[in-house]
């Protein structure tokens, strides 16, 4: 309790110190606006900005288009906008008193039945981060929000893997709150909303100091219009889906928005069938190892999400976020192993497995925010729980076509994980630039158990050499600083610091030690440079140290069968991988960026598979050294207001060095392309045709060669009923070219892999919207990035 009232003193005393040091003598900032015609524009929305959001003046223009201030020195953003389309957004550093004089806008502006075409820039890049403005984007219009982040530079879904294109899967947040889903979840829940309600889309390559350090994947932020009229709204969404089988899905959304309260419910549920296909071989130079596999996975899942917000008043206001799910991920799968020694076929096995799992996850998040002015200095405070307990069984029949012996196995597992977090978040702007400080606490409490059973007669009986407890107990304490600061119109920084510390221990009952035990502090260390040169040309330099702490999964050290002779297995012992990543964007109009970027990764986990004793053995370990240079372009262009269309293309460099003896040193170069196209098909933009390309040529992943990767995916959408009513219908993989295979060497063993997830699919999705469209529900910012280790 004193140490709570000293940090609560000491924020105070911050507080007020700022405000004495940076209160300073006010200045007049006017000027004139004016269109093509040189006629003054009235009834224009004229804000100035701190911190390119936080609005400090607000005003009007008469009608002789003008506008005046009066503020204190400082660094300014001046926006001038109207009916939420931008005309003018520039920097002002205000030391004087200052008239802009006559500024004119770009496009004509009437207010008597001319419609105004200017508006917001589609892609925007910001210090830390790029903005993809989903309002101003023709291919993102009357859509699902899955499909809204398709349309996102850098963005990439693939086989309902949400990932940034050179950094594999990412967290996803609404409104800085981060979704506690899997990533099948995810997708069922980004179904529901819809593109209409998402006024933007972050995606933050090298996330700044007040996120966990945790993961080099990056953040994608999706942050929903804001909530202007009171009333109800909501909709129902629905989809129908064709692969080798068929699968469905159905969700509703309700919203409700008073004077005091913000309230949203979300309903979702799904079920699915695919037919993945795969061989995987270790093939060595006496023993090989040769396994194919045909399975049915069938997942099916049912969750609500519910949010409260209540202002208690104009400073305070404290809201609630509950996320249940409870999803099944059946399979049944017919395999084939063929035993070799030294060329020469010395068994095979067909085995029938069957697996079926289920996990129920609740998600609790309560948040107390208080704003300590009107400028935004804020203070936050937020607590957050999550629950999840999955519970495995696999059984399998293996016979031996050599000897005719049988066997029949079940292998169970049945799992805990409890995620405890509190955090105080402390926002300050000034005029000369913005502060954010807090402090977290995380603790994270995992029990497993794995048993191994034999079918003797009707029963069947445990193997306990086979079988294991573990217990895994995680304390994360974090703190970080960060400031940013507008020097000019042309140069501005941010810069910030977090420092983790760690504290772990994993326990077997029976063993006299514990099997996993460490303890380690780190800093992290961001920065962020942007010199606009002017309103073409940008440029921005940017450097983040980040961590990937192993999940639980891989950490615990029970085996898993797939057969009586091959299991996976986790290692207590591996280490955290450390990651440096430093960007160098140059940006041109909005429209062309170039991102020379460099990752190192020290102590790379990988999987390692072996032949030992005839077992054939998949362990992760602290692998290898990663080095990896890269150049990234991206162009967006939308032609005679029809055909909007984005192309990447990304050249990368591999360099690995292998830390153990069984890994392989590597040297790859590698190649991607992407492009995606909108066309519309009438005047009112209510018919378009989608045309999404992307092709990976050969590249490296985790200490392992994947082969080339392509996914032609055509579709149609339309919007009916005053665009109430969105339909679209889309074919993925058309070809059937979207494979996933590779290689590695190791161990002496070339270790290799081919699946096709059954990708090619035909979607037909509907979402209907009624009610106030402007009401959107609840939404809150709130950070609980730790739930993607307990997946």
């Amino acid at each position: 309790m004193k140490t709570a009232n000293k940090i609560y003193l000491f924020i105070i005393v911050l507080t007020l110190w700022c405000d004495f040091a940076y209160a300073q003598h006010q200045y007049i900032l006017k000027g004139n606006i004016l269109n093509k015609s040189n006629l003054p524009v009235e009834f224009l929305k004229v804000s100035l900005l701190i911190n390119d959001t936080i609005p400090v003046k607000k005003s009007v223009t008469d009608k002789f288009g003008s506008f005046s201030f009066k503020v204190e020195q400082g660094n300014y953003i001046l926006l001038i906008e109207q009916f939420k389309n931008e005309f003018i957004k520039r920097t002002i550093h205000l030391n004087a008193d200052t008239d802009l004089g006559k500024l004119q806008i770009d496009e004509f502006v009437q207010l008597d039945g001319v419609q105004i075409t200017a508006g917001k820039k589609m892609i925007e890049r910001k210090v830390d981060r790029l903005v993809f403005n989903v309002e101003n984007s023709i291919a993102s219009q009357g859509m699902s929000g899955i499909d809204a982040l398709r349309n996102t530079p850098l963005i990439r879904i693939q086989n309902e893997n949400i990932s940034i294109v050179g950094k594999g899967n990412v967290l996803v947040m609404i409104n800085e709150r981060m979704l506690n889903l899997s990533q099948s979840e995810l997708t069922a829940y980004l179904q529901s909303l819809r593109s209409d309600d998402i006024a933007k889309i972050e995606v933050i390559t090298t996330p700044p100091s007040k996120y966990e350090a945790q993961g080099n994947s990056g953040l994608i932020n999706i942050i929903l219009k804001k909530n202007p009229n009171l009333g109800w709204s909501g909709n129902v969404n629905g989809f129908y889906q064709k692969t080798s089988y068929y699968g469905f899905g159905f969700g509703s959304t309700l919203n409700y928005q008073s004077k005091k309260i913000s309230t949203s419910l979300k309903l979702r549920q799904y079920d699915q069938s695919y037919k993945p296909t795969g061989t995987r071989n270790l093939i060595g130079t006496d023993n090989s190892i040769y396994t194919s596999e045909t399975r049915k996975d069938h997942p099916n899942a049912i969750g609500l999400n519910y949010s409260l917000d209540y202002k208690i008043n104009e400073k305070q206001n404290i809201g609630i976020i509950y996320d249940f799910n409870k999803s099944h991920n059946n399979m049944d799968a017919n395999g084939a192993s063929t035993y070799q020694y030294h060329g020469a076929i010395d068994s095979t096995l067909s085995t029938v497995q069957q697996q079926r799992w289920r996990t129920p996850t609740h998600t609790l998040n309560t948040y107390y925010d208080f704003k300590l002015d009107t400028l935004g200095k804020k203070l936050s405070i937020t607590a957050n729980y999550l629950s999840n307990a999955p519970d495995k069984v696999n059984d399998f029949n293996t016979l031996n076509n050599f000897t005719s012996n049988e066997s029949n196995v079940r292998n169970s597992s049945h799992m805990e994980y409890n995620i405890y977090s509190g955090q105080a978040d402390l926002t300050l702007p000034y005029k000369w630039g913005n502060i954010e400080t807090g402090i977290k606490y995380t603790s994270f409490d995992n029990k497993s158990t794995v048993e191994y059973y034999n079918l003797i007669g009707s029963d069947y009986i445990i193997e306990p050499v086979n079988s294991s407890v573990f217990h895994y107990k995680e304390h994360n304490y974090a703190a970080y600083l960060s400031i940013q600061k507008d020097f000019n119109e042309k140069w501005s920084a941010k810069a910030g610091l977090r420092y983790e510390y760690t504290k772990l221990n994993g326990t077997t009952p029976g063993s006299l030690n514990d099997i996993a035990k460490d303890e380690y502090g780190r800093l992290f260390p961001t920065a962020y440079i942007r010199y606009k040169a002017n309103d073409a040309h940008t440029f921005t330099l940017s450097y983040s140290k980040r961590i990937e702490r192993p999940g639980f999964q891989v950490l615990n050290p029970f085996r898993w069968y797939t057969n009586p002779y091959m299991y996976f297995t986790g290692t207590p012992s591996l280490s955290p991988s450390f990651n440096d990543n430093i960007e160098l964007t140059y940006t041109l109009k909005s429209k062309f960026s170039a991102t020379l970027y460099n990752q190192y990764n020290k102590d790379g986990l990988s999987n390692i598979a072996r032949l030992i004793d005839g077992f054939y053995t998949n362990l992760i370990e602290n692998a290898y050294n990663e080095n990896k240079t890269g150049l990234q372009l991206s162009y967006n262009e939308t032609f005679f207001n029809v055909w909007e269309t984005s192309v990447s293309a990304t050249g990368t460099y591999t360099a690995t060095k292998p830390i153990i003896l069984e890994a392989e040193r590597l040297r790859i170069s590698s190649f991607s392309y992407s492009i995606y196209n909108t066309i519309n098909l009438n005047k009112a933009k209510t018919w378009s045709v989608l045309l999404n390309f992307w092709h990976d040529l050969p590249y490296v992943y985790s200490n392992i060669k994947i082969k080339t990767q392509m996914n032609f995916s055509p579709g149609i959408k339309t919007s009916l009923l005053d665009r109430k009513l969105n339909i679209s219908a889309t074919v993925s993989d058309l070809f059937r070219t979207l494979t996933s295979e590779g290689y590695s060497y190791n161990a002496g063993y070339r270790n290799e892999f081919y699946n096709y997830f059954d990708q090619r699919r035909f979607n037909l999705s509907l979402n209907y919207s009624f009610g106030n469209k402007k009401v959107k529900g609840a939404g809150k910012s709130i950070k609980f990035e730790e739930k993607s280790r307990a997946n």
